[in-house]
């Protein structure tokens, strides 16, 4: 008989968590599973996920900001949860992986698994928001059987602050399906090498989280000081609009090329020279590990999370939120077409070594057959 699992995400967008979804279900046998994916309706991972024949649950009160529609929502999960008795729940993320552990330990679901994509938590929050989301942490990791970190860093916080017991937690790290990276090879493989012009590019969503302002803040002050660089970032989100005002603003629309949201990663990739995530937080970006596959090297904010897939051998780390020394480093960086290819080298070797799909498939399996 089947197992009937369950994986609750908020926001039915395709980034990094909601792909991390769809990695994972590829990843199961459909005569082991049945499986089903619930979240807010209407985007662009609600078709990934029909076209692939799984069942969809809607939960159209879903709301990103917290709301006293969560009280109705939490209500709702414990409903779908006791009508379609799930051998498995699996969340994703700090509001469903909190609203959906509860719901699932009162409807008496036998295997509770959560991942979180990166700790809600951070430095430089207001002492009370901190204080309020590492609460809930705490909280959440009653209710689940096994935590999922997509990196050491946060694993290892959680345990020395007491925050879940250590044979609750696990860390996974993220990786990519092998359709996507045979995309991203054969792409590679027809780049053509420019000697001309640098291309700095990301793929992301454009929010607070993503500190794109001020991304797209120096990487103007850098275009108009030289003209053998341009910088492309593909995606959309909250913060699209403002930017796309900032760049029109200064009349550097050929130079700062905003296409929004392009469902062709690889192509995208594969017209990089280097990749750039200057983020505040993260958890495991899906964007670097996809990067560096592609054989690019990795400009990143030295944050922990960051810092375990880029180092100098691969790419360079710049201090959160220094613009001013984002500024400096970028001129060097250009200046360094020399490195790119060998620093490229080494990052898709580090990716294959600690980001193999394979790792990633069985780790989840495990967890779910209990080995």
């Amino acid at each position: 008989m089947k197992k009937k699992i369950l994986h609750l995400q908020l926001l039915p967008l395709l980034s990094g968590p909601q792909n991390v979804v769809l990695h994972i279900l590829e990843g199961l046998d459909p005569q082991e599973y049945d499986i089903y994916v619930a979240s807010k309706p209407g985007g662009a991972m609600v078709d990934e996920v029909l076209k692939r024949g799984y069942h969809y649950l809607p939960i159209p009160l879903f709301r990103h900001a917290i709301s006293w529609l969560d009280f109705i929502v939490f209500f709702q999960l414990v409903i779908v949860f006791r009508k379609y008795r799930f051998d498995i729940v699996h969340t994703h993320s700090s509001k469903p992986g909190l609203l959906g552990r509860i719901a699932a330990k009162l409807a008496g679901v036998p295997l509770i698994i959560h991942t979180g994509h990166g700790a809600p938590f951070f430095t430089g929050q207001p002492h009370l928001t901190y204080t309020f989301y590492k609460t809930m942490e705490r909280i959440g990791a009653l209710f689940c059987d096994k935590l999922v970190f997509v990196n050491h860093t946060h694993r290892l916080y959680y345990i020395n602050q007491h925050m879940i017991p250590i044979h609750k937690a696990v860390t996974i790290y993220n990786a990519i399906n092998p359709e996507l990276l045979q995309q991203i090879e054969s792409a590679v493989l027809k780049k053509k090498d420019r000697n001309d012009i640098v291309t700095i590019g990301s793929i992301f969503r454009f929010s607070r989280q993503k500190n794109i302002i001020m991304t797209i803040s120096v990487a103007i002050k850098v275009c108009k000081k030289r003209n053998d660089v341009q910088f492309v970032f593909v995606g959309d989100g909250e913060y699209f609009e403002l930017c796309r005002l900032m760049v029109d603003s200064n009349q550097l629309q050929d130079r700062i090329i905003l296409p929004g949201w392009q469902s062709n990663t690889a192509g995208w990739l594969a017209g990089f020279d280097a990749f750039m995530l200057y983020s505040l937080y993260e958890g495991l970006p899906m964007c670097i590990i996809e990067a560096m596959h592609a054989t690019l090297p990795i400009i990143g904010s030295d944050i922990p999370s960051i810092a375990e897939l880029v180092d100098n051998t691969n790419g360079w780390l710049i201090p959160s939120e220094q613009p001013l020394q984002l500024e400096s480093e970028l001129h060097k960086i250009i200046n360094a077409k020399d490195s790119y290819r060998q620093k490229g080298l080494n990052g898709k070797n580090k990716a294959r070594n600690i980001c193999s799909y394979e790792s990633f498939i069985h780790g989840y399996k495990s967890l779910y057959t209990g080995d």
